[in-house]
């Protein structure tokens, strides 16, 4: 046997080898700027579509209601925000088509029984402060005077409303605050016989007006 067909045969025998291929990683290159552009489109388009479904939700309310947007869902809930709420006068119906029956609240601006008490109370506490006026304790009776004031005005504002002499009512509301506005000057100033003098013409004030309700 010849050396060239030896070794023919002898590596016909030996063991073949081919390394496995390992396969293709494809690395992503950083997002470019046109990319960038083109999402941030898609998903402004997403959002106005969706905007879209709740409007259109919306516009299909019945009156007196609109839509509440949930995690999953789209609903209509009582509202006065929609056309045909709420109005002006006596006759609003916020947000219903129209009223069903009497008008529960009629007249309640006739029932000043609650107004009453706030302001004998407010009254009987200026009626106190003649002591204090005496002691020049400046701090407490302005102090007392501005306590008053807001619930004082408002009760007297909402009594006057309905009163019989709504214009002599009137006029004794603002003689009234006047003397209030006097007396707190005088405090101010820390003057004791006009402080005195215009506490007088307070009570006198309040006397008055107390007559006509």
């Amino acid at each position: 046997m010849s050396l060239s067909l030896f070794s023919a045969a002898a590596q016909g025998f030996a063991p073949t080898y081919s390394p496995m291929q390992r396969a293709s990683v494809q690395q992503s290159g950083p997002v470019t700027m046109s990319e960038a552009s083109s999402r941030r489109a898609l998903f402004g388009k997403a959002a106005a579509a969706f905007a879209g479904v709740a409007i259109a939700d919306s516009a299909s309310a019945k009156a007196g209601e609109f839509s509440k947007i949930g995690i999953f869902t789209i609903s209509p809930i009582s509202s006065p925000y929609q056309p045909g709420g709420p109005k002006a006068g006596p006759d609003a119906t916020y947000g219903y088509a129209k009223s069903d029956g009497p008008m529960l609240a009629n007249g309640y601006e006739a029932d000043v029984d609650r107004e009453k008490k706030a302001f004998l109370e407010s009254a009987r506490r200026i009626g106190t402060l003649q002591e204090k006026v005496d002691s020049k304790t400046w701090w407490f009776v302005r102090d007392e005077l501005r306590i008053q004031a807001y619930n004082m005005r408002s009760s007297m504002q909402a009594m006057n409303k309905v009163n019989a002499d709504k214009a002599a009512a009137d006029k004794a509301y603002k003689a009234f605050w006047k003397e209030v506005e006097s007396l707190d000057l005088a405090c101010k100033k820390k003057e004791l016989a006009l402080a005195q003098k215009e506490y007088a013409d307070v009570m006198s004030a309040l006397a008055a007006y107390s007559k006509l309700i």
